[in-house]
């Protein structure tokens, strides 16, 4: 170690001040101190992992724990204003000619409680269930870059507090959770509304790629010595497929922000047609991202379906490698969907029939998964407790949406 290393540790906590062989100074607890028993080994490394204490403490914290904390209890708040936006929207409806708010307040109520359930309620909820148990799970003591991860709820709550605030000056978006031009357009859409929209939607997305990457890193590099890949959770397993989509859709709802913002701002014209552009280039990046979404909130269902049916079943899984195939190729199909979003269109049906196709083969690898389960519990001693009802549900909501999805599916 250089004379320059050792005198920038002057301003160093005692803890974390080293020698010049790299070793802990003795004279300060470290651990290769021969002296130090496992006590005190334990209470140096409690003094160096610690979360400082009080609100600064909790809001500067890089624990993952923590930060999933917060993104439980934020989220949980959003969705408390989301259900609000609800509410005043099923009172208007509820009989002709209400006249409890306006049209255009209306507008903004259904763009709001569209936009605060999908972007900053279901997607950051699971996210921060992962952020809590996958570093758990693989046996580490945080995720991989802490601090990305930490940023990336700043930048969530941001773009969360940036629409609320909009809502709150009468500023909020109001052309539907989905804005598709040419209504969010600068033609139809005037003043600053359609704007919050695309860039709330760039913070919620840079936030959710973050938390993306840092899990795929977790999982990939610092899993528990001897912890292989066909060795973990089939919950981590569904966390791990999530953050690949996540990683691979979310970047085209962000192009589509940015070239709706280019449009209204700067002229750029990417979405008008009578410019050269493409209004329908907007649906088929939108949907892009739209429909992997859907299976962004439901993969890591089905992995905490995986988790709880095997201990209140009492036998290991029937088809881990299934099951794992499984989550793997939902993710893939996932990708092949989205133009059944857009069968209405007028797009060729030759190109629709390839997505009717698509849409209709991704029941299989889920069909695998109900018949997995349900062999799980067929074949051990199930002991019927709240979580497996619970369980007991999704089958039902699942199958039912399994079949139903046949028609839509058909262009």
């Amino acid at each position: 170690m250089s004379s320059a290393d050792l005198t920038s540790q002057r301003d160093l906590p005692p803890e974390r001040k080293v020698s010049a062989k790299g070793d802990i100074a003795p004279e300060h607890d470290g651990p290769r101190d021969t002296g130090m028993d496992d006590a005190g080994l334990h209470r140096w490394l409690e003094r160096t992992w610690r979360t400082p204490s009080g609100i600064v403490g909790a809001l500067s914290s890089v624990d993952h724990k923590v930060i999933a904390r917060r993104y439980l209890i934020t989220a949980f708040v959003f969705l408390g204003l989301g259900g609000l936006n609800a509410v005043v929207m099923r009172i208007q409806l509820s009989g002709p000619q209400r006249g409890l708010i306006g049209p255009d307040l209306y507008n903004q109520l259904f763009t709001m409680h569209g936009v605060t359930m999908m972007f900053l309620f279901a997607v950051p909820i699971v996210q921060a269930t992962g952020i809590y148990l996958v570093p758990l799970m693989v046996g580490t003591r945080n995720i991989a870059f802490p601090r990305l991860n930490a940023f990336s709820y700043w930048v969530y709550v941001s773009g969360g507090a940036f629409a609320w605030v909009s809502f709150a000056l009468n500023m909020a978006p109001d052309v539907g959770w989905f804005a598709y031009v040419p209504l969010s357009g600068p033609e139809f859409a005037p003043g600053k509304r359609a704007d919050v929209w695309a860039q709330m939607i760039t913070y919620t997305e840079v936030s959710s790629l973050a938390v993306a990457v840092a899990t795929i890193v977790t999982v990939f590099k610092q899993r528990a010595p001897g912890m292989s890949l066909d060795k973990i959770p089939l919950y981590v397993w569904a966390m791990l497929v999530t953050s690949f989509v996540v990683v691979f859709a979310m970047p085209a709802v962000m192009i589509t922000s940015t070239f709706l913002i280019l449009d209204r701002l700067v002229g750029t014209h990417i979405f008008n047609p009578a410019e050269g552009g493409d209004a329908l280039l907007f649906q088929h990046l939108f949907w892009f991202f739209g429909h992997p979404e859907v299976y962004i909130i439901f993969l890591p269902a089905t992995g905490m379906v995986s988790s709880i049916i095997p201990v209140f079943a009492r036998r290991p899984t029937f088809g881990h490698l299934g099951l794992v195939l499984s989550l793997i190729a939902v993710g893939f199909l996932s990708f092949g969907l989205w133009v059944h979003h857009m069968f209405a269109t007028g797009l060729p049906k030759l190109g629709a029939s390839f997505f009717t196709a698509s849409s209709m083969m991704i029941a299989i690898p889920n069909g695998v998964q109900i018949f997995c389960w349900l062999a799980t519990l067929w074949d051990g001693r199930p002991v019927i407790r709240t979580p497996l009802l619970f369980v007991f549900g999704f089958f039902f909501i699942f199958v039912i949406g399994g079949l139903t999805g046949v028609m839509p599916a058909s262009a």
